[in-house]
């Protein structure tokens, strides 16, 4: 279905991962003057019998309302919208997103299998014409609430403006890395090279953005194994959507992901 209002949509399963993405996006909501749009995605059937097509709707019915008492339990001034949709989840919401603002899913909902690819999430997040933000915790940790920081790879300018963006937005403060397989302490001058190229990317931004604390550094490894080895839990990694499928798909992770594509940038 194709909506002319812009809203934030956040996909709902009855899952305590959904109800956290739609907390997460009341923020995003609110900063947009948008409406929040909650929609749960109905599978047909075969066939289709008229008890299991009224017990669908009724656990819809039960998961839009528990999600949006969990919206209006944040107190802020956020319209909401709820819609019960037909169809594959996925093919439901890649049309959501040709209008949506943006997306917010939880890493591991009910819905997470897809083809036996990997997660929803992930096949959401690589392929929506809008930007994509999964909102994961790791086992054990309490429902994210608040982004402790907003972590970005410094090498692509049009990540940085929506990290920044994001990060004035939670109030959390930013960290921009990069990843430099040579720029270890056994290279010393490819280390200083590596972060003097790193402060030289940011230095604009941070001047654009002067309300936002920042730190940066150098990396070696892999992204994930960075963000995942931080101590700091509710961390928001902001990417590309190529890059966004090995990340989404990696369970018990404790980083959520917001991931733009870049063709639409």
């Amino acid at each position: 279905m194709f909506h002319s209002a812009a809203t934030v949509v956040v996909g709902v399963d009855g899952s305590k991962a959904a109800i956290d993405a739609a907390r997460w996006a009341v923020d995003e909501a609110v900063s947009r003057d948008m409406p929040l749009r909650l929609v749960y995605v109905i599978e047909p059937s075969e066939p289709v019998g008229a008890e299991v097509e009224t017990g669908g709707h009724a656990a819809a019915r039960s998961a839009l309302r528990d999600a949006q008492r969990a919206v209006e339990a944040t107190g802020k001034p956020v319209k909401i919208e709820t819609e019960i949709l037909t169809g594959k989840p996925l093919v439901a919401l890649m049309e959501e997103s040709r209008a949506a603002a943006m997306i917010c899913v939880g890493a591991l909902g009910r819905n997470h299998a897809h083809h036996g690819v990997g997660s929803l999430a992930a096949a959401v997040a690589a392929s929506a014409l809008c930007p994509v933000a999964v909102i994961r915790r790791a086992p054990g940790q309490p429902a994210p609430r608040q982004v402790s920081r907003v972590v970005v790879e410094a090498d692509k300018a049009a990540l940085l403006r929506f990290a920044f963006d994001e990060a004035r937005l939670r109030r959390a403060p930013l960290c921009a890395i990069s990843v430099s397989a040579t720029a270890g302490s056994d290279n010393p001058d490819g280390r200083r090279l590596a972060q003097a190229e790193l402060r030289r990317r940011i230095a604009p931004w941070e001047h654009l953005y002067p309300d936002v604390p920042v730190e940066s550094g150098v990396v070696r490894g892999t992204v994930d194994k960075y963000l995942d080895a931080a101590e700091e839990p509710d961390q928001l990694f902001v990417t590309d959507s190529r890059a966004c499928r090995e990340l989404c798909g990696t369970p018990n992770a404790k980083h959520s992901v917001l991931a733009f594509r870049f063709g639409n940038l």
